[in-house]
Formats: C-alpha cells, sequence, structure tokens
C-alpha cells in the first residue's frame, strides 16, 4: 500500500512539474512576441516626427502659432487630439492653417477627439490658429507630419 501512494505521488509530482514547465514555456513565448510587438510599434511612431505642432494644456477661446514655411508644394498630415479640461464640456474646436496672404484652411474636432486630415500646401510661410467654440476650457495637440 505504501509503496502504491510513493508511486502515485512521483506520478502526480511529475505531470504537476511538467504541465508547470509547458505553462512557463507559453509565458515566455508570449511575452516575447509582446516585445517584439511592442518594439515595432515604437519604432514605427519615433520614425515619424512632427515637422511642426502646436501644444495646449489649456486653451480657453483662441490661440495663434509661430509660423512655419514651406519650401515647395507639400502634401501635409494634421493630427489634432482634444478633450475637456473640465466635465461634461464637449470640445467644439477648429484648427485652421492660415497662410497670411489669405488662404485659409481648416479641420474641426469635435468631441474629446484625434483626428487626421489631409491637406496640399502650396510654397509659402503659414501659421496655426486653434479656436475653442465651446463653453469650456479645453486641451489641444495639433501635429503637422510630411506626407
Amino acid at each position: 500500500m505504501m509503496k502504491g501512494l510513493k508511486t502515485l505521488g512521483v506520478v502526480v509530482s511529475a505531470l504537476t512539474f511538467g504541465s508547470q514547465v509547458v505553462f512557463a514555456s507559453e509565458i515566455t513565448q508570449n511575452q516575447t512576441s509582446f516585445n517584439q510587438g511592442q518594439s515595432k510599434l515604437q519604432a514605427e511612431v519615433q520614425s515619424e516626427s512632427p515637422f511642426f505642432w502646436f501644444h495646449f494644456s489649456r486653451l480657453d477661446r483662441i490661440a495663434s502659432s509661430g509660423t512655419f514655411t514651406i519650401n515647395a508644394k507639400t502634401s501635409v498630415k494634421v493630427v489634432a487630439f482634444t478633450g475637456s479640461v473640465s466635465y461634461p464640456v464637449v470640445p467644439d474646436s477648429k484648427v485652421y492653417i492660415v497662410n497670411p496672404n489669405g488662404k485659409t484652411l481648416s479641420m474641426s474636432v469635435i468631441g474629446n477627439q484625434y483626428k487626421e486630415e489631409y491637406f496640399e500646401l502650396e510654397p509659402g510661410t503659414y501659421y496655426l490658429e486653434c479656436v475653442n467654440y465651446g463653453s469650456g476650457p479645453i486641451y489641444m495637440n495639433v501635429n503637422l507630419y510630411e506626407n
């Protein structure tokens, strides 16, 4: 009887240890896969840097950026993030790309939102104007990327 119990104990221990090794192996493989995916995402994010940005931790009504210059006709991706500084305010805003010679392009950003739009800019000097049409302060980040 005692010999049978020892044998049973050895078998149960072997099965338990074996399954833990397999489980630990799966965790290592999944962690490696996760790390590779995370590294790829970080590389993609780092390879695309904005050539111009305008960020606010609080925008009450209107703000204008400094200028930036486009030397040749360029396709530009505008990326904007907005959100409420105080709830329950819903952001209602617009980003304007203004050429001092009078040409203006715009993009509406409503609600707590991430938004991308593409514009063709002719050579010239531009600035950004961010306007908050909502009833309370918002935060806004605007980045420009060459497309």
